[in-house]
């Protein structure tokens, strides 16, 4: 057989004999866990007990840990194969599943997995398991997977002045501050809920004084005025499918910082937290209230309000550098967040910030628009 008959499958073997590489690493320890599990041990309940039911999380969270990772339990079982000695063509399967048979849209079964790869790095992180951080089951799935495009939605076309206009009534420095990372970054509501201080760098120094943990991930490092946004399978309850680091203009440092100094001393790692119980917002529907209240009223668009949500402002930051600034179509997926299918997805999350970020900090920051 020529080389160019090969599938992927047999190429993929014929380089790990090559290699001396495990095709299916985790298999060789299917029957030990097994054995292990008609003792009573459980390495997803050893997990869900030292790390998920700490008594800190809501019993919501802690439920939606516990279902997921039920279900990817159970659909292992059907498999024939211990959880916790899953492959990327397992998981690949688990997903279609959940397509297929439990009907969940993208973002529930990417949160599910989300969830299971936490279990896994904790497998990882512990000596006592054979897991080695070379190989992710989830990680390596995750871009295998074929994600069930979402329904476009309509929204009403909004000019620059009439959201200057809106965005100019808006005086709580907190309702600014979350309505601008939608718009002029792109970010969900559950990023902006998710972002932490050390995702944040401001070059300020009393900003960084007050604050010493500020713009301290290594994902900043050498990248001023800047913020790191992780994926969907870094951080639950985030949806992209790669991270990104995008630049922080003028107008959203100067936004960012006047929210910051007036922040809650509460030693929470979130940069947003609730004004009343001073912890992390955790409610969708705040942010989407903020849009309904400070945005909607000076926009003329009555037949499309109900669309006028947190994720509008995504849509318009990503018009914005698709339609009218033609950045290029993989530099409007790496602002994104998208996968990006030009051959980079297998790159380290390092090469890949260091191959496209460069390339649009300077377009950025001089074509970003202005909105204050």
């Amino acid at each position: 057989m020529s080389e160019k008959d090969q599938s992927v499958d047999d190429q993929r073997h014929r380089i790990g004999d090559e290699f001396g590489r495990e095709v299916d690493p985790l298999l060789q320890y299917n029957d030990s866990f097994v054995r292990m599990q008609e003792e009573g041990v459980d390495p997803f309940e050893m997990f869900l007990d030292d790390i998920i039911r700490d008594g800190y999380r809501k019993d919501s969270t802690v439920g939606e840990y516990e279902r997921a990772i039920r279900h990817f339990k159970e659909y292992m079982s059907q498999q024939g194969r211990h959880p916790a000695c899953a492959n990327d063509t397992l998981v690949v399967g688990f997903a279609e599943y959940e397509f297929q048979h439990r009907e969940n849209q993208a973002g529930t079964a990417k949160t599910k997995l989300t969830y299971v790869n936490k279990a896994y790095q904790y497998f990882q992180n512990e000596n006592v398991f054979p897991h080695t951080s070379e190989y992710s089951p989830i990680d390596s799935a995750w871009e295998k997977i074929t994600w069930p495009e979402a329904e476009e939605t309509e929204y009403p076309k909004v000019t620059r002045e009439e959201m200057r206009t809106a965005v100019a009534n808006i005086t709580h420095v907190f309702k600014l501050a979350v309505i601008l990372m939608g718009l002029k970054l792109g970010m969900r509501q559950g990023e902006i809920r998710n972002v932490k201080l050390k995702d944040i760098h401001i070059e300020n120094s009393e900003l960084q004084n007050h604050y010493p943990e500020l713009g301290t991930h290594r994902r900043l490092d050498g990248r001023k005025n800047a913020i790191f946004i992780p994926a969907a399978y870094n951080r639950p309850g985030n949806k992209s499918d790669r991270p990104r680091v995008l630049p922080l203009d003028e107008e959203m440092r100067r936004v960012l910082m006047q929210y910051l100094l007036i922040r809650p001393d509460c030693g929470e790692p979130w940069v947003f937290v609730s004004q009343t119980h001073h912890e992390r917002i955790r409610d969708k529907d705040g942010i989407n209230r903020h849009w309904r209240e400070q945005i909607r009223p000076y926009i003329k668009a009555e037949e499309y309000e109900k669309e006028l949500t947190s994720h509008f402002g995504r849509h318009w930051f990503s018009t914005f550098w698709k339609m009218e600034n033609s950045i290029g179509k993989e530099y409007a997926q790496y602002m994104r967040g998208d996968k990006i299918g030009d051959g980079r997805g297998g790159d380290t999350i390092d090469e890949y910030l260091h191959a496209y970020y460069p390339d649009i900090e300077d377009r950025y920051r001089n074509e970003i628009y202005k909105l204050l």
